[in-house]
């Protein structure tokens, strides 16, 4: 999506051509590869069939992405900031419970992640591989995972302002993560309409931690 930039006078300028014309390419790209991961699956999807699908040159994507990890954790970022976005600019939550915020946040990833289903859990095994760019010790999927998790301790301080230097400012958010990770599995094997059974979990295992969260820190 084209982002807007402001100029000196104050004026909202788009961003040129070129700019257009790149992110246009790049979103191609994804989308691409996207499919590909979804259909044939990750293993087997190449670089050569991403540019034939998105009708470029193999050489283009290499332009954009180094591989085809770095497409799916570009995904991944696109993710995060969509479910963000989702929590800051709901105005409705600005004066909710924790526990809806919370809520909010994995209910939109999850949304986001639904039409690809059968690539989140081959991307969730390739994380497991330390070598791999969608594993834990991939520079780039940290960045991530510390931007996601600062925004869920943002979240929680928000909730108990008066206690922001004890233990749980820095172990909940990472609790929350291991959390994070079973919800998508729960999710991943979840064979009721709608995901029904994954939103009841999710909804119920919130209620039950956020008032664990509140009584151990009064």
């Amino acid at each position: 999506m084209a982002t807007k930039t402001k100029a000196k006078t104050g004026k909202v300028r788009t961003p040129g051509k070129r700019a257009q014309s790149k992110q246009a390419i790049r979103d191609r790209i994804v989308k691409a590869a996207l499919t590909l991961f979804q259909t044939k699956g990750f293993d087997t999807t190449t670089t050569k069939a991403i540019a034939r699908r998105a009708g470029i040159a193999e050489g283009t994507v290499f332009n954009y992405f180094r591989t085809k990890e770095d497409i799916a954790l570009f995904f991944f970022e696109e993710e995060v900031d969509h479910a963000i976005a989702a929590v800051r600019d709901d105005p409705r939550l600005r004066k909710a419970p924790l526990e809806e915020k919370l809520f909010k946040l994995v209910h939109s990833q999850l949304e986001f992640l639904a039409p690809y289903e059968r690539f989140i859990g081959a991307a969730l095994l390739h994380a497991l591989n330390p070598a791999s760019h969608l594993g834990a010790f991939s520079h780039r999927a940290q960045q991530l995972r510390h931007r996601y998790l600062a925004f869920v301790a943002e979240l929680i301080e928000d909730s108990s302002p008066r206690r922001k230097n004890d233990a749980f400012s820095w172990l909940v958010p990472e609790a929350f993560w291991i959390y994070y990770l079973g919800v998508l599995l729960f999710w991943l094997y979840d064979t009721s309409k709608d995901k029904q059974h994954t939103l009841a979990f999710l909804d119920r295992s919130l209620n039950v931690g956020v008032s664990f969260l509140q009584t151990g820190r009064r």
